[in-house]
């Protein structure tokens, strides 16, 4: 399952902090949804995944939601692409205003071809079949089609068993979903533990600013990162630093 994240837009909100009473370690977020139009999109998803929690956009777009800094926050809306927000060891406040664009999702379906018959040959030998047709005859039949009389369709009963076996199967569906769901973070939170801000500032030396252009610089695949020693990540750590260095120079 592929995800990413994206964070767009940063405010510090003193002011109105200064009323607030925020918990230790946590983030209070709010924020507008908008899609590739600067359109707000309403009724948005944002589930906190640690939780399971979350809440849903107003019809402009607005949520606000407050969680720990280590949490992973996805944003969902049916036709869009979803959007992940992490904040781990980048947090420098406890407020944030952003501003989160979706994209809209796209298929790509395979070209099919429709016969009203079951295969290209029949269909032939019925155009051939109308060419004997008197012309005075008022009615075309096509070969193999069903003339006989109609009645009008009657909805059938609902079924219990039916509608009970739908909705666990609606059920079992998000469940895996949510599963899957916690799988990645799990996996995320373990990568994070793993290669982080303050590791990659006790190798280089890099503080502040410096410390974010360099993990911008160097980003290293999660695949390498996983499978990769402390002592594989701190080699490859140091080579990325190397050419960091002539770049400045340059």
């Amino acid at each position: 399952m592929q995800s990413f994240f994206l964070i767009i837009g940063f405010c510090s909100l003193a002011s109105w902090v200064s009323a607030q009473s925020v918990p230790e370690g946590s983030i209070q977020l709010s924020g507008n949804i908008i899609n590739d139009q600067d359109e707000p999109l309403s009724f948005a998803t944002v589930t906190n995944l640690a939780t399971e929690t979350g809440v849903i956009s107003d019809e402009d777009g607005f949520f606000y939601l407050t969680f720990q800094r280590e949490d992973t926050i996805r944003i969902s809306s049916v036709g869009f692409e979803s959007a992940f927000i992490h904040f781990g060891d980048t947090a420098q406040a406890n407020n944030y205003d952003l501003q989160i664009r979706m994209s809209e999702q796209t298929y790509e379906l395979e070209n099919v071809t429709v016969f009203a018959f079951k295969d290209v040959e029949s269909f032939k030998r019925a155009v051939l079949a109308l060419e004997d047709l008197p012309e005075e005859s008022p009615k075309v039949t096509v070969p193999g089609s069903y003339d006989g009389p109609r009645r009008e369709p009657k909805a059938s009963p609902l079924n219990p068993v039916s509608f009970i076996a739908s909705q666990f199967s609606r059920r079992a569906k998000y469940e895996r979903m949510a599963r899957e769901a916690k799988q990645d973070y799990d996996r995320r939170r373990q990568l994070s533990r793993k290669y982080n801000r303050e590791m990659v500032g006790e190798i280089t030396g890099l503080t502040d600013e410096s410390l974010d252009d360099f993990m911008i610089f160097c980003r290293f695949e999660e695949d390498f990162i996983e499978r990769s020693s402390q002592y594989d990540l701190a080699l490859a750590i140091n080579r990325c630093y190397t050419d960091f260095s002539k770049q400045d120079k340059n």
